[in-house]
């Protein structure tokens, strides 16, 4: 198992010495530990499966339970338990969260205030505070101020195979910048209120290769975010409205506002509550392309043959409160170690409920980070599935980013490239 650099325990011990551990944060719930016999050393398989269950049932939410149990029940996969590791933060972005704490707040309508750069809470003492944290925009949990990844896309019926894309996705933070040049504020933002544009591109099979949807969401929480879609079927663009952003892609469970787990804009009627802080069966953080397992749809279906890990984490309710919204409410499971000790508030997964109230999709991201060339810190995901609880349809997404991959050729970003239509097109001609 590959482990942290020297560095990142200086780094570590310093951020511990200044962050005090908030376990006792008043309006936060103690912390649960878990004492059963899985273990680091455990493996779970489809042997002994219903002989774990019953702890199993305190460690993983019923959708996992579900998903992964499926695969493991199927010999599609196995649970190794293994020790914690930690999950990476890059340099810059640690540092800034030091330099700007107890500077941020969220205001009467939950809009993040007085935000300069890092993590605006490092010590959480409320759901506000935490979902600020991981919110994808600002932190993405890990920084990541220009981000490439490359994905292969697979829809299953049960463990059952239907079809795959591939697909591009490019995204640039213009606010509160880090670790790759420029900086701090863009023109962009300051200009413009511009907070990140993000743009995913099809790139197989043939039939819809070349489809782009380019997302610019804008800083101000109550300003609608402009979304567009190239069609290359028609050869035309159109504008996309809010509804859209809740439609499956392609016949997939995966929308839009999931990626990341949550990455709906955060307004005004939301409510936030943490229901608890315990320990979870997480999988393990992944270092680098040598260290990333190989997943096979042919051999595991929809789940990945990975290593887990029992660690804390926040559970978050966020009450949307807009009847005209897909979802009434997301519960979001978010790394709770503290900074500096391991954790970066990573959303590992979370259970979306309809409108009436009834559990029906979840998402599952799998960390990563890399210590390759100027990307050392950086995080992100390996994997992640997307799953339909009512229909038992899944979607598995095997990822390589390119801070893992080739970093000093693609970073930073080429906005004309990455960020216009024509430029994407020219991507996959």
């Amino acid at each position: 198992m590959i482990k942290p650099r020297v560095g990142q325990f200086l780094t570590g011990f310093l951020v511990w010495v200044l962050f005090p551990v908030f376990l006792g944060a008043a309006e936060l719930p103690a912390y649960k530990k878990y004492e059963g016999p899985i273990k680091p050393g455990v493996v779970i398989t489809k042997g002994n499966w219903d002989k774990y269950l019953p702890e199993l049932q305190k460690l993983l939410t019923p959708s996992g339970i579900q998903w992964y149990g499926m695969g493991v029940k199927e010999g599609l996969v196995t649970m190794p338990i293994v020790e914690v590791t930690p999950n990476w933060i890059a340099k810059g972005q640690m540092e800034a969260t030091i330099k700007y704490k107890g500077t941020a707040r969220v205001g009467a309508d939950n809009q993040l205030l007085n935000w300069v750069a890092g993590y605006p809470f490092p010590e959480p003492k409320n759901g506000q505070e935490i979902l600020w944290n991981c919110y994808p925009s600002n932190s993405r949990n890990n920084a990541q101020d220009d981000f490439l990844f490359y994905a292969w896309f697979g829809l299953f019926q049960g463990t059952k195979y239907e079809k795959h894309f591939t697909w591009n996705l490019f995204s640039r933070k213009y606010r509160g910048r880090t670790d790759i040049a420029p900086l701090g504020d863009a023109p962009e933002f300051t200009d413009n209120g511009v907070f990140f544009k993000e743009a995913m591109l099809i790139t197989e099979p043939d039939e819809v290769k070349g489809f782009i949807n380019l997302k610019i969401r804008y800083w101000d929480i109550e300003k609608a975010d402009e979304n567009y879609a190239y069609i290359p079927a028609i050869r035309r663009v159109r504008r996309m409205i809010g509804a859209d952003l809740t439609d499956p892609v392609l016949g997939s469970d995966y929308i839009p506002d999931d990626s990341n787990v949550m990455k709906q804009k955060i307004d005004s009627r939301m409510k936030f509550r943490v229901l608890e802080r315990r320990d979870f069966l997480v999988p393990r953080t992944y270092v680098g392309l040598e260290d990333k397992p190989v997943y096979d749809y042919k051999k595991n279906g929809p789940c990945f043959p990975v290593e887990w890990t029992i660690r804390p984490l926040w559970v978050l309710e966020v009450m949307i409160n807009n009847p005209n919204y897909v979802y009434s409410k997301r519960v979001l499971h978010v790394d709770a170690v503290p900074l500096g000790q391991g954790g970066n508030f990573f959303i590992y997964w979370g259970d979306m409920y309809d409108q009436k109230g009834q559990l029906w999709k979840s998402c599952y991201l799998f960390p990563a980070g890399t210590d390759k060339g100027g990307a050392a810190g950086f995080g992100s995901f390996v994997f992640s599935a997307y799953m339909n609880n009512k229909t038992s349809h899944y979607t598995a997404m095997d990822v390589v980013t390119a801070y893992m991959k080739d970093y000093e050729k693609k970073f930073p970003l080429d906005v004309e490239k990455s960020f216009t239509i024509k430029g994407l097109l020219r991507n996959v001609r």
